[in-house]
This record gives structure tokens, sequence and C-alpha cells, in this order.
């Protein structure tokens, strides 16, 4: 899974743009020595946060049913559920509206903003179609709870989501409803459960004691499947198409908001 030390790369793309953007606004000459004036740099950052803060609101609004048992996982942010275009929107309007008595702000922190927002699109597709060619569904012997062993490359063919997991892991228990139900919800997505460096016992007590009713609960020992896609904490949950390329990842707790927004884009 690329990433810098323990930062997944789409965060990482993320900060890249906004440093990007606020030293291009920060070195834009105005021609407006005095009187002091606003900071190019500042603006565009209150760009960013009010556009993710709308964007995080629309998601919300649209999807609140999905968060109605749930209300504490709108805060939430890291499972993803932005709505880009408002985002986009609520920042130029609101980088239009905080300049209007700026007019010589206007071109440095909306250009330098566009130049931000054209680096993260651009980076943003060429790392999805670079993971989609380079971290297929890995090729790695794991074992069922019945003790037969299986090639997770069988389960190309339909959409997989692939969570892995452990049991001493306190985020991967709060989400395993959330994918308990997910699995029962949708029958043309498959669902694999691959637990990380545990034993058959460890892994049925668990099962037993929190009485989670899965399918595909699978055991890889030895950690395999993390060393070959990278994956340094759990829950790391992988979303991969019918072709068995990798189409989204994320790490950390999944909400059900969250992981439903993933599963429409994985159709």
């Amino acid at each position: 899974m690329p990433s810098v030390g323990p930062v997944p790369m789409p965060v990482v793309l993320i900060l890249i743009s906004l440093l990007l953007a606020m030293g291009l606004a920060r070195v834009w000459p105005s021609g407006q020595p005095v009187p002091p004036r606003p900071s190019g740099a500042g603006r565009v950052l209150d760009m960013l946060l009010i556009g993710l803060l709308c964007g995080r609101l629309s998601f919300i609004v649209a999807n609140f049913a999905l968060y109605r048992d749930a209300p504490w996982s709108m805060l939430q942010i890291a499972d993803g559920g932005y709505h880009v275009v408002v985002v986009f929107a609520a920042a130029l309007a609101w980088g239009l509206w905080s300049l209007r008595q700026h007019r010589s702000l206007r071109v440095p922190v909306l250009c330098s903003a566009l130049a931000g927002a054209l680096l993260w699109s651009g980076g943003a597709l060429m790392l999805g179609r670079w993971q989609a060619n380079a971290l297929p569904v890995p090729a790695v012997q794991v074992v069922d709870l019945q003790g037969r062993v299986l090639d997770l490359q069988q389960f190309r063919g339909k959409p997989l989501v692939l969570n892995l997991w452990a049991s001493w892991c306190g985020p991967c228990r709060r989400e395993m409803p959330v994918l308990a139900h997910a699995q029962q919800a949708h029958a043309d997505v498959q669902f694999v459960f691959l637990n990380q460096g545990e034993s058959l016992d460890e892994v049925q007590s668990f099962l037993a004691a929190e009485r989670l009713s899965l399918r595909d609960v699978l055991l890889d020992e030895p950690s395999a499947a993390s060393t070959t896609l990278g994956v340094r904490a759990y829950p790391s949950t992988l979303f991969f198409d019918a072709q068995g390329r990798l189409q989204d990842l994320h790490l950390g707790e999944l909400t059900q908001a969250g992981l439903e927004h993933k599963l429409r884009r994985l159709r």
C-alpha cells in the first residue's frame, strides 16, 4: 500500500497540493505595498477548510439515515465521506467573498488554489491508475476456518472488499458489525475477512464472543497479505473490482455511510 511511513499517499498528496498552493499565494506579488494586507497563504488554507467542512456537511445530510443509529460516526472525518463538487464550490465561493475588499489578492489566491486543485486532481488520478495496475488481489495462500488452504486469487470475478484485521485491534472490533451488515445487504460484492497473525482458536473465540455471523473469514498467520500489500496498520480495507484491480483503500475504522459510499463507487 503506497505510503510515506505511516501516512497513506492520498493524504500526502493533499498536503503537498496544499503546501504548493499556500507557497504560491505567499510569494505572488500583489502590487499593493500599503496598507498591510491579509496573508494569501492563510486565505488558501481557509478555502480548503471551509470547502472540506461544507463537503462533509452535505455528505452527512445526504446520508443522514446511515448515521442515525450511530451519530458519533459523523465526527469520523477520515471515513472518506465528502462531496468533492461541494468542496470545490464552497471553497471558491468563500474565496471570492472573503477577498471582496482585497481585490489585489484575488488573482494570486485563486490561481494558487487552482494550481493546488489541479495538482491534487492529477495526482489522485495518476495514483489511482498506478494502484489499479500495481496492487492486484495478492496471490497469497490462506486458510479457512475448516483448515482448507485457499488462494486469494480465487475471489477474482466479482467486486471484492478485503478487510485485514486482528482481534486485539479495537477499531477492527468496532467496525465488524458494519461490515457484517454490508455483507448481508450486498450479495453482488464479496467480503473477505482476512485475519492477520492469529491462530484458529483465537479467531473462533473472538467470533463466538462477539456473536458475529460472517462468511469468508480466513486466516493468514504469517501476515503474508500485509507484507505483500505494504499494510502497516489495522484495520485496513481494500476495494478491488471484478478484474482484481485495486480501486480504493481505507486505513482505519469504517463507518456505515463511508462504506456505502465506497461500495457505490466500486460497482
